[in-house]
Order: C-alpha cells, then sequence, then structure tokens
C-alpha cells in the first residue's frame, strides 16, 4: 500500500514537471503570480471598427471599413519581462476571425508589436510571450486586433458577425498555478488553417509557437512507466505489457486531439461554402479584391480584343492569385514575360493590369515606369488600386 502511495506521489510529481515544461514555467517559480496586472474590458476602447464598454466588458459589434478591428487599452510602462504570461477571456470571439495581440514599447513608440495568439473559446486562455523577441522593453499600450482568417475567410462574410465581448485581460508573472491554463491554450486552443507550401505563401504575422504535445506525451508516459517499474518492481514481461496499453493509449489519445482539431477547423468550411450553389462558392474567394480586378481585367480584353495580359503587382502572392483568376487568357507577369532585358518592349498592344504595385504612371510622357525603366502605354481602366494600361512602344 505505501509503495502505491509513493507511486501516486512521484506520477503527480512527473506530470507536474513535464507539463510545467511544456508550459515553460521556470522550476523556481512560485505557486501563484507575485505580480499580476488586471485589466477590465471596459477598460478598452475601440480604435478601428466599433464597439462599446458596458457592464465591466467591452462589446465588438462591427470591424472597420478595410476588414480589421483594434481595441487598446494604455498601460503605465510596463516591463515586458516581468508579466510575460497573457491570460484573456473573450465571449463568442467568431471563428471565422483570427485575433491578435498588439503592443507598443516605449522604445518604439511608432511601431505596433504584434502576434497570432490561438482564440480564447470558453474560460480564461493564457499564453507565454517570452517566446516573441519583440516582447521586451517597457509596455505602454495593449490591445487586441481581429481581421478575416487569411487566405481562407472571404473579408465580406467575416465582416457579418455576432458581437462578441471582451471581458478580461491579466498579465502575469510566471508560476505554477498557470501550467493547465497555458497548456490547454497551447495544445487544445483553436487556430485556423495557414497554408504553407512551396507554392503559397504563409501567414506574415508571427505566431506564438506551440509546444510539441506529442512529446510531452511521450516523455511523460516513459518516465511514468519507469517509475513504476522501480516502486513496484514489476517483472519485465508485466511492464512491457504495460508498455504496449501505454502506446496504444497514447496513440488514441494524440489522434483523438488531431481529429478535434480538424473538425474545428472543417466547421469552418462547412459554414462557408455548405449549402451554396456552386456559382456562389466560386465567387466566395479569401482575396475577393483581387478576383473582383481579375474580372474587370477579363472583361476589358474581351471588349478590346486582347489575348495577352501582363500583370504587375509588388505581392508574390497576390500576383499569382491575379493570374490564376485571369486564366484562360493569356497571362503572366511582366518580369519574366519581357525577360532580364532591361526596356525589353512589352508585347504590342497587350495589357498591362497594374494592381497594389508602386509603378507610377507619368500623364505627361505618357509611361509607366518604376524609376529604372519606362513604357508607353495608354490608359484603359483605372479604380482603386487596379489600373491597367495598353501597351506601345517601349522608351528607353
Amino acid at each position: 500500500m505505501i509503495r502505491r502511495i509513493i507511486l501516486v506521489v512521484v506520477l503527480i510529481f512527473i506530470w507536474l514537471a513535464v507539463l510545467g515544461w511544456a508550459a515553460g514555467v521556470p522550476w523556481n517559480a512560485p505557486i501563484v503570480p507575485t505580480q499580476r496586472i488586471a485589466l477590465s474590458g471596459s477598460d478598452f476602447r475601440a480604435q478601428f471598427g466599433s464597439g462599446v464598454p458596458a457592464a465591466n466588458v467591452f462589446v465588438v459589434s462591427a470591424l472597420a471599413a478595410d476588414g480589421t478591428g483594434l481595441q487598446t487599452v494604455p498601460l503605465a510602462r510596463v516591463r515586458a519581462t516581468d508579466v510575460p504570461v497573457l491570460c484573456y477571456s473573450l465571449a463568442d470571439f467568431p471563428d471565422t476571425l483570427e485575433l491578435s495581440l498588439v503592443f507598443r514599447r516605449a522604445d518604439a513608440s511608432d511601431d505596433l508589436g504584434t502576434v497570432s495568439i490561438p482564440a480564447p473559446g470558453s474560460g480564461m486562455a493564457c499564453v507565454n510571450l517570452s517566446t516573441y523577441a519583440d516582447w521586451r522593453g517597457e509596455i505602454t499600450e495593449l490591445g487586441f486586433a481581429e481581421y478575416a482568417t487569411a487566405q481562407l475567410v472571404p473579408p465580406s462574410v467575416a465582416a457579418n458577425f455576432p458581437p462578441f465581448r471582451i471581458e478580461s485581460v491579466q498579465l502575469q508573472s510566471p508560476s505554477w498555478s498557470q501550467v493547465f491554463a497555458r497548456v490547454r491554450s497551447d495544445w487544445f486552443g483553436y487556430r485556423p488553417w495557414a497554408l504553407l507550401s512551396i507554392s503559397a505563401l504563409g501567414p506574415q504575422i508571427f505566431s506564438l509557437q506551440n509546444s510539441w504535445m506529442q512529446l510531452v506525451v511521450v516523455l511523460g508516459l516513459l518516465f511514468s512507466l519507469a517509475a513504476t517499474w522501480v516502486i513496484l518492481r514489476w517483472p519485465r514481461q508485466r511492464i512491457a505489457l504495460a508498455a504496449v496499453f501505454a502506446a496504444i493509449g497514447a496513440w488514441v489519445l494524440l489522434d483523438l486531439r488531431w481529429l478535434d482539431d480538424f473538425v474545428a477547423k472543417h466547421r469552418v468550411i462547412e459554414r462557408l461554402y455548405a449549402g451554396k450553389p456552386w456559382d456562389e462558392r466560386r465567387a466566395l474567394q479569401p482575396d475577393e479584391d483581387t478576383l473582383a480586378a481579375a474580372r474587370e481585367v477579363s472583361r476589358l480584353a474581351q471588349e478590346q480584343g486582347v489575348k495577352r495580359v501582363l500583370v504587375l503587382s509588388d505581392s508574390t502572392y497576390t500576383l499569382l492569385r491575379f493570374i490564376y483568376f485571369l486564366l484562360p487568357l493569356n497571362t503572366a507577369p511582366m518580369a519574366q514575360a519581357l525577360g532580364e532585358t532591361p526596356g525589353a518592349p512589352p508585347p504590342r498592344d497587350a495589357l498591362i493590369a497594374v494592381f497594389g504595385s508602386e509603378w507610377n504612371y507619368d500623364k505627361a510622357a505618357g509611361t509607366l515606369g518604376n524609376g529604372t525603366v519606362a513604357y508607353r502605354v495608354a490608359p484603359v481602366y483605372a479604380k482603386g488600386d487596379l489600373r491597367v494600361f495598353r501597351a506601345r512602344e517601349t522608351t528607353p
């Protein structure tokens, strides 16, 4: 009986140790935080979008015209290293939006630090900001930013959400009482799909890296089996059988966690596309502006009988998506189509679509250039970020 009691105590110590290591809690941290900065939801104010404080919460009801929301609260020069743990509670946060922490440092007052954090779900979520290199110095402002999930949710869909509430926010010093909340946020917090491959660009906003659940579970089981073998003095055959069952249990646990995450991600996709006709689903693109601009260029090409379109954009992702939307037209990036020879003329009478680019049109000279090379063009269309020209002969 005494051996079993000792084993239970040792197992509790083992799992606290591995979970604390996963959560990044120092071994000498106190049980409860020694420093705590508590903020009520009503302390926040909307910088972008619409929202109002009400009964100790801040109710966010709409995003700004550019599809972003931002709510901030000023701080009295908080040392980042003293309170690296962020705990936050946001009720009814929509899964079509991505959540980021935004903060301002005293030594970089003109720049905002931004880091993507998991959606809080129900209850209080806690994350370790010490893994983020920009969380340093003195913090003078703190807030949350929301926007349509990049490369997944159309901005027009993300803009239609029921109001959510910022309930409470805390900055805390590390402590052992945070272990379970931090591990829960790390392993079970909702994170949207991210397109990461050789042909698609991932999100540009830094995300906090979560600990590797597989490694923690494996280490915990190995140490637990070793402790059981030593304390209870099980024979090798019995400990081997226990190891087999532990491996099966770990496999099932990790697989269920993966399935739960997959279901949560797929639920958003179903909400966006399920039950809609094909034409409507095809128009639901995460880059609606790019699709609308490409359709406008396709219309102009058809009207003018042009089959060759060259595209200019400062964003590689936007450039490739624009070309994809223009299919089946004969389309290519302008730099690729003209080769590596500076000043090489574009195909005569081809359309040049400039979308989100710094290239400028000189009306007096009738040229489109970037300061290094200029091409003689005739303006065809201009609205918002889209400008369309018809190529003529080049000018050195």
